[in-house]
């Protein structure tokens, strides 16, 4: 008797045991449970919270879509160098009451005042297409922070008649160098007072020469520019004759060294002076030489939003390649010396936009030789020489849309020899142009 009872002492023990254990795990279980709720409830008043919330929308910029490539791009397959075709289709007109033998100007040659030449090229009409053009840039993707690219363009407007085809732009630039055919580092046409002539007029610039050029920007608002360009033989003639030559004994011996600094200001002004260096030598006889040089300062100034003023100023000694119009560079005395031209050139006009599809410009350049040193005697009886040259002119440009331009204007020039004979241009242009 005494077993069974410590038995079912010993089996109350474990059953009050497990029960203690099972009401504790589910005492714990309970707790989580309140707990578990507790944080779907938080959950749940977050989530409403959120809902709740004012709708933000998202810029339309951060949805990425493909760029659509102008259609005037291409690629190469070789290196996946982009090209871009660009370029003009120009047609050109004048009335010319009076003037030289070539529909553009040529103030430098017009006929002296009651010649037959004169009457000859009085009271014409004259047009042409032959200042169309066309180019391609390029622009070939490399490793690093490189940039290679280049240009090639061409034109109609080359040789004596102004239309022979011809290349005006050749080059390749790899980040600040450039290599090839432009404009020279000593040319300023973005100071020249717009016209509706091709050929620009007195003061102007359209010389591209082969050359190396190092540009160095300083800053966002100042850079400094060298090059060595090609340094061409010169026209000259023998004194007392007017049989006009490129000096066939001419000796190129070394580059022209040109430099130029520019600055911009925040209105959109600017400023830029530009000089030049190089040697003039000969084989002619005494085996003469001496340094041709020029220096320039040019520059615009935006006056208001509608009203932009435009100068420069040239002063040159023995060349001609630099400035269109002016005389020969140099001329050879009864010794055979070379005797040098001296000139200067100033040009100054203002544009005033009329409204945004219309604007006009008012002009003039001046031109005078120096008439007092060896050049000035030794040509003063040769009238394809000229003293002085001023031209003045008034232009309207009506753009209806980005890509079409339609101008006209009216040019009045003079030319005065050594001798002071005179040559007159009379003349009203006409243009249109159709960018592409």
């Amino acid at each position: 008797m005494k077993l069974t009872t410590k038995r079912i002492f010993t089996k109350s023990l474990i059953a009050s045991g497990l029960m203690l254990a099972i009401s504790q795990a589910y005492a714990q279980d309970q707790t989580e449970v309140e707990q578990l709720r507790q944080e779907v409830k938080e959950l749940k008043t977050m989530l409403q919270n959120y809902v709740n919330q004012p709708k933000v929308q998202l810029s339309p910029a951060v949805v990425a879509e493909p760029v659509a490539k102008p259609t005037n791009v291409l690629n190469t397959v070789k290196s996946n160098t982009e090209i871009t075709l660009y370029g003009n289709v120009r047609a050109d007109a004048s009335y010319q009451f009076k003037g030289p033998n070539s529909m553009y100007n040529l103030i430098s040659a017009v006929p002296l005042e009651g010649t037959e030449a004169e009457r000859k090229n009085s009271d014409k009409f004259q047009s042409t297409l032959n200042a169309t053009r066309f180019g391609l840039n390029f622009k070939t993707p490399i490793s690093g922070d490189h940039n290679l690219g280049g240009k090639l363009e061409m034109d109609f407007f080359g040789g004596a008649g102004r239309d022979t085809f011809r290349i005006r732009h050749a080059y390749l630039t790899y980040d600040d160098w450039l290599v090839g055919q432009t404009w020279s580092n000593f040319n300023a046409l973005e100071y020249f007072p717009e016209t509706v002539d091709a050929s620009l007029s007195v003061g102007g610039s359209l010389t591209r020469v082969p050359q190396i050029k190092y540009t160095v920007p300083v800053d966002q608002k100042l850079n400094l520019a060298f090059s060595l360009e090609d340094s061409k033989a010169e026209t000259v003639t023998t004194a007392g004759t007017q049989n006009f030559t490129t000096d066939p004994d001419a000796k190129l011996k070394l580059p022209s060294a040109t430099g130029r600094i520019n600055y911009k200001f925040d209105n959109g002004s600017a400023l830029s002076g530009r000089a030049f260096l190089t040697q003039k030598a000969t084989n002619h006889e005494s085996n003469d030489d001496f340094l041709a040089w020029g220096a320039a300062l040019g520059g615009k100034y935006q006056v208001t939003d509608s009203t932009l003023l435009r100068f420069d100023y040239n002063h040159i000694k023995g060349d001609t390649k630099n400035v269109l119009w002016s005389n020969m560079a140099y001329v050879f005395d009864q010794n055979g010396k070379m005797r040098a031209n001296e000139f200067d050139v100033l040009t100054l006009g203002i544009t005033q936009k009329i409204t945004p599809k219309l604007r006009s410009t008012l002009g003039m350049g001046y031109m005078k030789a120096k008439d007092d040193n060896a050049f000035a005697t030794l040509v003063k009886d040769v009238t394809t020489q000229n003293e002085s040259l001023k031209e003045a002119w008034i232009n309207m440009f009506y753009t209806p849309v980005k890509t079409l331009n339609f101008g006209v204007e009216y040019m009045y020039g003079e030319r005065k020899t050594f001798n002071d004979l005179t040559g007159k241009d009379n003349r009203i242009n006409f243009t249109a142009i159709y960018d592409f």
